[in-house]
């Protein structure tokens, strides 16, 4: 991919940034970061800068409505048709289970209906694991995950014919700033290797990919167990 406006939405994400990196090609191009104000998203900016890309920034709020993120990405967006859309929003903090499920779930899925629209070649979702096997340990975000999962499956159905992709992708553990208080579990992976399977699931034109690709299985395994046979870790 080396032409048209590139957009990451989650701009201090460590998981994004190795994903925008590994997809963007070659400067010169217009790269704009979204998300909220940080110290993190100012310095990957500059990164970008000095790399050779032209950097924007913009806000984003997982509480903006549908009239608010169309306007957020056609003023973001202007002068350059958009072609990448990279959405690694999500939080484990979240301060109520309200303001859990706003910021993994309905604001995400507004998000993508918004840039689904907009009729980019690729929009790449950061979901979790987490939203096929939803854990109590982390309910707000689980559910959140679990709500964006399935508007990004259903979108990519839809958005199919008018020549936009959605893939959606679904990393176990990973090794961020985030969950560097979290004891690793098994199949633990890290931003770079999640950034190396999406841009094998991107060339192939996959809808869905695991990270690792054992993921899948554990899951599925996983969800056949009665959950009080699990370690409470797992339920």
């Amino acid at each position: 991919m080396t032409s048209g406006a590139v957009l990451l939405v989650g701009g201090s994400s460590e998981i994004g940034m190795a994903v925008l990196h590994a997809l963007i090609g070659p400067a010169p191009r217009r790269v704009i970061l979204a998300g909220r104000p940080s110290g993190e998203l100012w310095w990957n900016a500059e990164k970008l800068r000095d790399a050779g890309y032209a950097v924007a920034t913009t806000q984003y709020d997982a509480a903006l409505g549908s009239a608010e993120l169309d306007d957020m990405l056609k003023q973001a967006c202007a002068g350059d048709p958009l072609q990448l859309a990279v959405v690694a929003v999500g939080s484990m903090s979240s301060a109520t289970f309200g303001e859990g499920l706003m910021v993994n779930g309905l604001g995400v899925a507004l998000l993508l209906r918004a840039l689904v629209q907009r009729k980019p070649e690729q929009i790449v979702f950061l979901s979790s694991a987490a939203a096929v096997r939803p854990r109590q340990s982390i309910a707000a975000y689980s559910l959140g995950k679990q709500l964006a999962d399935s508007t990004a499956v259903l979108l990519a159905r839809q958005a199919a014919e008018t020549g936009v992709r959605v893939l959606v992708v679904r990393p176990g553990f990973v090794s961020t700033r985030m969950t560097a208080e979290l004891a690793k579990p098994p199949l633990a992976t890290t931003p770079e290797l999640v950034a190396k399977r999406v841009v094998r699931a991107v060339e192939n034109q996959q809808t869905v990919v695991w990270v690792p690709r054992a993921m899948g299985l554990v899951v599925r395994a996983l969800n056949l167990l009665p959950r009080r046979l699990l370690p409470v870790a797992y339920r």
